[in-house]
């Protein structure tokens, strides 16, 4: 190997739990391996696997070499320190020596262990967090991994519209709860039935919110109990694809039965800022930008906003509390933001746009889409319907 080693990237991690391995490998394993890549006339990426995983790494990794951990020494290495987590990282450190990239800088994500860390660092090695390298390796989606977000979105409508034909086929209880099937539905019987047919589509899903009334006040609010006509039920439904590991992510709001003026009012708000976030949304546009101009619509309306009421040191609990969206691939929040941040989007980007109003007294509207940024504008992935009344 060319000795003019210009950056080294390494990440220790088990790529099924480890978006930066698998991005670096293209190699799902459930225990840690070592991905290296390295840069300058000689670039080139490479695995260090378990023999358990050799065999299939040599067929399915993207890297250019692969080693096993017997190669690197791994096992005399726990022996002799006394630490599985240890020894990997000193195996790093030979194999980087091998590749003539040990006096390099190494840039790792921040995830990476302490105890990870340290033993390189106790080797020599000059080791650099670095979240803003590793962010922008992912920042750009290829087409290959839009069409994977995008059969992850095909999933997620597919469960909604599951979702919404068991709204509409509900009945009303005398105090307006609703019914399915002669039972009372409730936030876990829906989530369970979002779940299961997101299994279906080969899609699992942790944290789907089924959240209604004043529960529907709290954006991270999951859901529990009885829903009752009237009353705002949001789901925000964000599974990951089995196969591919691709996320995507959409909320819609829903009222079974007649809404009252305030809802319904805060629902047109909410839908006016987001279409106005989807025309701003294009390559070069900052994010801080579009953020404040959602903020300023949402304000305009008469409700309370971070950017307009927020006090110091006080949380704000009603009104927008939250920014406009997030970046979405390997995983469910990553870089960009559509926040207060200065963040320029770029061509590739994958955002959601999620503006949304809560109210303690009243419950919650969200509406969330996912999108490509493009060149002169954006690409929108979410095909379902925005329709408050089902």
């Amino acid at each position: 190997m060319d000795s003019k080693v210009e950056q080294t990237l390494l990440v220790i991690g088990a790529p099924e739990h480890d978006a930066a391995a698998y991005h670096l490998s293209g190699f799902l394993a459930p225990d840690p391996v070592i991905c290296v890549r390295v840069s300058g006339p000689d670039a080139k990426s490479y695995l260090a696997v378990s023999s358990m995983e050799y065999g299939r790494a040599k067929k399915q990794a993207r890297a250019d070499a692969i080693f096993s951990f017997e190669e690197l020494g791994v096992l005399s290495l726990a022996k002799e320190l006394k630490s599985g987590g240890r020894a990997l990282a000193a195996a790093t450190a030979v194999l980087l020596e091998r590749l003539g990239a040990a006096s390099s800088p190494v840039a790792v994500p921040p995830s990476l262990g302490v105890l990870y860390a340290d033993e390189l660092r106790a080797r020599g090695l000059k080791v650099i967090p670095d979240a803003g390298l590793f962010a922008s390796l992912r920042r750009a989606k290829t087409e290959e991994e839009i069409s994977y977000i995008e059969k992850t979105q095909r999933a997620v409508e597919a469960a909604c519209a599951h979702a919404v034909e068991i709204l509409k086929g509900s009945g009303m209880a005398e105090d307006g709860t609703l019914l399915h099937e002669g039972e009372i539905l409730t936030s876990e019987l829906l989530r369970s039935e979002i779940e299961f047919e997101l299994l279906r589509h080969g899609c699992t899903a942790e944290g789907t919110i089924t959240a209604g009334g004043p529960q529907a006040a709290d954006p991270h609010q999951r859901g529990h109990g009885p829903f009752k006509a009237g009353e705002s039920i949001i789901l925000d439904i964000f599974p990951v694809d089995k196969t591919s590991r691709y996320y995507a992510d959409m909320t819609r709001t829903f009222v079974k039965g007649e809404s009252s003026p305030e809802l319904q009012k805060m629902y047109d708000t909410v839908l006016e800022s987001q279409e106005t976030a989807l025309r701003m949304i294009r390559a070069g546009v900052n994010g801080c930008d579009i953020n404040e101009k959602v903020s300023e619509v949402l304000h305009q309306a008469g409700y309370k906003t971070l950017q307009h009421d927020q006090k110091p040191g006080k949380p704000l609990q009603e009104g927008f509390i939250h920014t406009t969206g997030h970046g979405v691939g390997l995983e469910i929040h990553e870089p960009p933001r559509i926040s207060s941040a200065d963040e320029e989007l770029i061509s590739g980007d994958v955002v959601t746009v999620e503006p949304g109003l809560y109210d303690p007294k009243i419950g919650g509207v969200r509406i969330e889409d996912l999108v490509v940024v493009t060149e002169g504008g954006c690409h929108n992935l979410t095909n379902f319907p925005k329709k408050l009344r089902v």
